[in-house]
């Protein structure tokens, strides 16, 4: 009796692929005697193409079924119209077989015949699939078996090769696809078709691996060929065309897990069970360091679905065990062994190490001419800063040591004291800046301030390099940029004033651009650049509304990539969340864009007078330079003009460029820094010793000049033959903007010097480092009726403790009230004794700053004062420092149980501090370990297919390959290259291009 074949063809919104499938199956050369379609409920005219065809039967399910819930029904109805025959005489079983069928799926004619001919010669063989080829490209398999590796996950096997007759030869396999597979029927029933609790995934491998075990066998057939449509297929609502990346690896994930637990036996069923949670952690962390955040969601939701019995488990388990003849172990022989899978993994290693290396010579920061420019500004840093060479700690101007080990580093994070008075509230972002920076030299914290200010110039030119890489090949426009980029006014000033943020901030700005850039193809690049932004935003909080800005345009402009680059903010939102709130409930939001650190009160320029790079009305030592020179009839604001005209110029040209669109950004991003750098020199949210303080305008000024240089490499790009005396006449006018700020620190007119780390007197410093609570009054007479008091805990005020809290506060405390009246009775002489108050203060002494003018007779009166006070002994006057007295019995923390209190409170005692502490710690953590160069190559290998030439490559079209002759030995040698770089691109890249 000739073989009965029902054809299950399962269909959703798919009425265009049934117009291949549906000729298809009437093409067949071997007879179908039942068909049975399946239409899931669609949206299209699939129903109406299913009924023109006159299958046997007609079914409709639910719009969320699965294909193997939609062949289950079919064969449920087909076991009610059509029950099984009886086996022929001499047979082992019926010969019925149910051919399954994708909408999609286009059998080749002879495809269900050699099906049946294998079927024929393999009596105990109960499944049979064909080779399955892509509809596009017939001489491409799509998928040729499927087995296990030996992580449990499932592999499909020769996929993406071209069939060239070499698979031939196999037969035996795990299990095949759904696509095309022939089983027998009385098979199907026994074993009640595929697992429920796998809807879209491993269905057919489950299903195979069941028949196996039950005693049947499972072949492939190597003349039968199903065109399928792979990705591009209907499929389900389970699993489809449109099914994301992020589903489908949860779908996978699943199935994993499910069949983990459905084939083991009764006591690692729950070993497995209890594990599924704890692994979901494991796998989160290793996926933050393979660069797959992605995955971490579906993976955790596949975890508890599994966990939470969706996928109803046990029940598998059950049925699984239930028509099992023999071990899972019997089937090692069809899994990928551990060798064969090395194997298969190195050779695929290889192919994606060859896509990810693609275009990594660009950034060859040595032999693209990188080397040169960080040795000749590691050799200016080192003429300009020799002074510093030797120190180990720096003060002076805006700049003060940081404290003395990285526990009080860490300690000032999070929620806890904010003042020496007693004030408690959250940390400034810029505290974690520091204490992550002081970290890193931990045996002595403020040696990473020396350490910035010496590679301060080779840092930044050496990420300006880059960032101009990712503009050009070109290697004198690089070069050009990062030399331009490390002699700006705005570096050197900062340098000069102790502006340790903004120096942050000029040296952080190009490698952040570089990893935003990079953003769009690797969640590395965007952890990394979410970090450079975390340390800018903490740095210049005035910067952030210009940042969001710029974020906005290039999110809505990068494409495909826009989610990494969302990504981007959320590290410095959730750091400055918490300022935020406090500042929301103080009533100063705006405070929020103080200066972090030391508020160094100033005299700022202010519109179109910060284009220059200057922040203050010192404008960098010009007005005495020309002095000098009896140069006093020059502008100095015409004289940059004339300086920078170059620069702009090659600015302007950007725009009418090829590069325009990166001149265009440029200028954007220019005027976003000047806008924000002028507006700013007319704020003060900041008081400092009663004095406000404006926020320092340089990293605005940074971003406005990082713009223009970006226009500027765009119209020198454009310029050809002109392109180098242009750019050296602008560099020139750049460096010589800096002529007067060079020498500052060999002169001795920077602010900033070396120091023995002390701000307090020796003996003061070293009492308050063995008591932290021990505090010295500070006293400064500033006119004939005015003083300027402060309170200093410990070994004196450290860079670390100031926080915006208490400069932007403008409120008088009752620790600045009760100061204010104790100074008081000190000028009442020999009428007060102040004991008790000094005690309950915590003050163990009192130093007395020298004044000169107007402030002298009452610096006088003080010391007079405090000289005949019984309260206090003199012990004299200290050079740099002023008169200092000891408190008589100085206790070394205040007696006042109030403030004592107060001042014990640290970031991890009080509950809402731990919580805001490990909140961002986590999110930090999180993203540093994305952020690590851990990724796998086939993720390399992914951003490298992603990668394509951007609005940002100047080089972009311009890859015209010229033909050079050379003659080696009387013959003639025929050497292509590229226009752009002049790099030879080898014979591959030889065109016709004629003699």
């Amino acid at each position: 009796m000739r073989p009965k074949v029902t054809a299950v063809v399962v269909a959703r919104d798919a009425a265009s692929a049934l117009e291949r499938t549906i000729p298809a199956l009437e093409s067949q050369t071997a007879p179908i005697a039942t068909s049975v379609f399946v239409h899931i409920d669609s949206r299209d005219d699939t129903l109406e193409i299913m009924r023109a065809a006159q299958p046997t039967l007609l079914l409709t399910v639910a719009q969320d079924s699965s294909f193997g819930k939609a062949v289950a029904t079919a064969v449920s109805e087909l076991d009610k119209s059509e029950p099984i025959r009886e086996a022929d005489t001499g047979a082992a079983h019926p010969d019925e077989w149910l051919w399954l069928i994708n909408a999609g799926d286009t059998p080749e004619p002879n495809a269900l015949a050699e099906l049946l001919d294998t079927a024929e010669r393999n009596p105990s063989l109960a499944v049979t699939g064909p080779k399955l080829v892509s509809a596009q490209d017939p001489s491409r398999l799509v998928e040729y078996g499927q087995s296990i590796v030996p992580t449990g996950e499932s592999i499909r096997l020769r996929t993406d090769a071209l069939d060239q007759g070499q698979y031939e030869s196999f037969s035996d396999v795990l299990a095949v696809a759904t696509n095309g597979m022939l089983v027998r029927r009385d098979v199907w029933n026994d074993l009640q078709g595929f697992d429920p609790g796998l809807e879209a995934v491993d269905d057919s491998l489950d299903f195979c691996v069941r028949t196996w075990l039950a005693g049947n066998r499972v072949l492939l057939t190597p003349d039968a060929r199903v065109e399928t449509l792979g990705r591009d297929a209907p499929g389900t609502a389970k699993y489809g065309r449109r099914t994301g990346a992020q589903a489908r690896h949860r779908l996978r994930r699943t199935a994993t897990l499910h069949r983990r637990l459905a084939w083991s036996g009764p006591l690692m069923f729950w070993v497995y069970w209890l594990l599924l949670l704890p692994e979901v952690l494991v796998l989160t962390v290793l996926n933050l360091l393979r660069k797959q955040p992605g995955r971490i969601l579906p993976e955790l939701f596949a975890a508890l679905k599994v966990f939470f019995g969706g996928t109803r488990a046990l029940s598998a388990r059950r049925q699984f065990a239930a028509t099992s003849t023999q071990p899972l172990s019997s089937l090692d022989r069809l899994r990928i062994s551990a060798s064969e899978w090395r194997t298969m993994r190195a050779i695929k290693r290889d192919e994606q190490l060859a896509l990810a290396q693609q275009g990594g010579d660009r950034y060859n920061f040595i032999t693209g001419g990188g080397g040169w420019v960080a040795l000749i500004t590691a050799v200016t840093s080192v003429i300009m800063l020799f002074p510093l060479l030797r120190s180990s700690v720096l003060s002076g101007g805006a700049l003060l040591p940081l404290s003395g080990n990285i526990g009080e580093l860490w300690a000032a994070t999070g929620y806890g004291l904010r003042d020496t008075g007693g004030g408690i509230g959250v940390a400034d972002p810029f505290q974690f800046v520091l204490a992550a920076l002081g970290s890193i030299t931990f045996w002595q914290p403020s040696l990473i301030v020396v350490i910035i200010w010496l590679i301060a110039l080779p840092l930044a030119a050496t990420g300006a390099w880059f960032i101009a890489a990712r503009f050009t090949r070109r290697p004198w426009l690089r070069a050009f940029f990062a030399l331009a980029w490390a002699c700006s006014p705005t570096l050197l000033g900062a340098l000069a004033d102790g502006r340790l943020p903004a120096v942050l901030v000029h040296i952080t700005l190009p490698w952040f651009a570089f990893a935003f850039f990079a953003a769009r193809y690797r969640w590395a690049a965007s952890a990394a650049a979410s970090l450079l932004g975390v340390v800018i935003a903490a740095s210049a909080p005035s910067l952030i509304p210009a940042l969001i800005v710029l974020w906005l345009l290039m999110v809505t402009t990068s494409g495909t990539g826009w989610l990494r680059q969302m990504f981007v903010p959320i590290p410095a939102a959730a750091m400055f969340l918490p300022l935020l709130v406090t500042q929301l409930n103080r009533g100063r939001p705006l405070a929020i864009f103080a200066d972090p650190a030391l508020p160094q009160p100033y005299d700022p320029l202010h519109g179109w007078n910060t284009v220059f790079g200057f922040a203050d009305t010192g404008l960098g030592g010009w007005p005495e330079f020309l002095q000098q020179l009896g140069l006093t009839d020059i502008d100095p604001f015409l004289l940059f003009a004339a300086l920078l005209a170059p620069l702009a110029l090659l600015a302007a040209i950007g725009i009418f460029a090829n590069g325009w669109r990166l001149a265009l950004a440029g200028l954007i991003i220019a005027a976003t820094g000047w806008i924000t750098a002028g507006v700013a020199g007319g704020l003060s949210f900041a008081v400092w010793e009663a004095t406000a303080a404006p926020i320092y305008p340089a990293a605005a000024q940074s971003l406005g000049y990082f713009g223009l240089l970006m226009a500027a490499i765009a119209g020198a790009a454009y310029i050809g033959p002109l392109r180098v005396p242009v750019t050296m006449l602008a560099l020139a006018g750049v460096t010589a903007l800096i002529v007067p700020l060079f020498p500052a620190h060999i002169t001795g007119s920077a602010a900033v010097a070396a120091s023995d780390g002390r701000t307090l007197p020796a003996i003061a410093s070293v009492q308050g480092e063995d008591a932290d609570q021990l505090g010295t009054l500070r006293v400064t007479p500033m006119g004939p009726d005015q003083l300027r008091l402060s309170l200093e805990r410990g070994s004196g005020m450290k860079l670390n403790e100031i926080s915006t809290l208490a400069t932007t506060n403008p409120a008088t405390s009752k620790t600045d009230e009760a100061l204010a009246e104790l100074v008081v009775d000190f000028l009442s002489i020999g009428k007060s004794n102040p004991m008790s108050q000094l005690h309950e203060l915590g003050i163990g002494f009192v130093l007395i700053q020298p004044a000169e003018g107007a402030g002298a007779p009452l610096g006088q009166r003080l010391v007079t004062g405090l000289s005949t006070n019984e309260s206090v002994t003199s012990i004299g006057k200290i050079k740099g420092y002023g008169t200092l007295f000891q408190v008589v019995n100085a206790a070394e923390r205040p007696t006042d149980p109030v403030l004592a209190q107060q001042l014990e409170v640290t970031n991890w005692q009080n509950v809402l501090g731990r919580a805001m502490l490990i909140v961002q710690t986590v999110i930090l953590l999180f993203v540093i370990l994305l952020a690590l160069p851990t990724g796998r190559i086939a993720d390399l290998s992914a951003a490298a297919r992603r990668t394509k030439p951007q609005w940002e490559d100047l080089d972009r079209g311009s890859d015209v390959l010229t033909l050079r002759n050379y003659r080696l030995d009387n013959e003639r040698v025929e050497v292509y290259s590229s226009a752009a770089s002049g790099e030879a691109v080898g014979p591959a890249g030889k065109e016709e291009l004629g003699d």
